[in-house]
């Protein structure tokens, strides 16, 4: 148990570890976000697709980080921080798509902390400016547990739904 628990962990740093400075900006040529383009539906089916339990699930957070609509922020890199409690995703913006200060980055960074089950925070840094959300304070003004978002297909269609009004 002990051993399966060690290569765990060590799996985790390492994907960690690999994952830090990987980009996953718009490609060159004006590309877009896919939740910048598409319809609510279609945004909650991809989110219900990528939602994971855990932050070292590489491949499925970077979706998440994009269908939960970062990618208009402008350029980015992520780092995962799964070695200990506060499990943490960092998106550092490194060519903001207009000024950090104008951005509100509390329904992506709510979209993920609702659809990664062990995250504990999402921070977005640009520019030695910083914004950060922790899972309590978005449920806090969610008026529910955040979590829910991954667990009831409803609650975030709801939203989801929420946000385009």
């Amino acid at each position: 148990m002990a051993s399966t628990v060690r290569r765990t962990l060590g799996a985790l740093l390492l994907g960690a570890v690999a994952l830090t400075g990987c980009t996953t900006s718009p490609p060159e040529g004006g590309g877009t976000d896919p939740s910048a383009t598409i319809g609510v539906d279609a945004r909650a089916q991809a989110l219900w697709a990528h939602r994971t339990a855990y932050v070292g699930d590489n491949s499925k957070v970077i979706a998440l980080v994009g269908d939960a609509g970062f990618g208009p922020a402008g350029s980015f890199t992520l780092s995962l921080w799964t070695t200990s409690k506060p499990y943490a995703v960092t998106v550092a913006l490194t060519d903001p798509a207009k000024p950090f200060g104008t951005t509100d980055f509390r329904a992506p960074a709510t979209l993920l902390l609702g659809t990664v089950t062990n995250l504990d925070a999402v921070h977005v840094t640009a520019a030695g400016q910083t914004y950060s959300l922790t899972a309590q304070e978005a449920s806090e003004a969610l008026g529910h547990d955040v979590k829910t978002l991954g667990t009831d297909r409803a609650a975030l269609d709801r939203y989801l739904r929420s946000l385009e009004d």
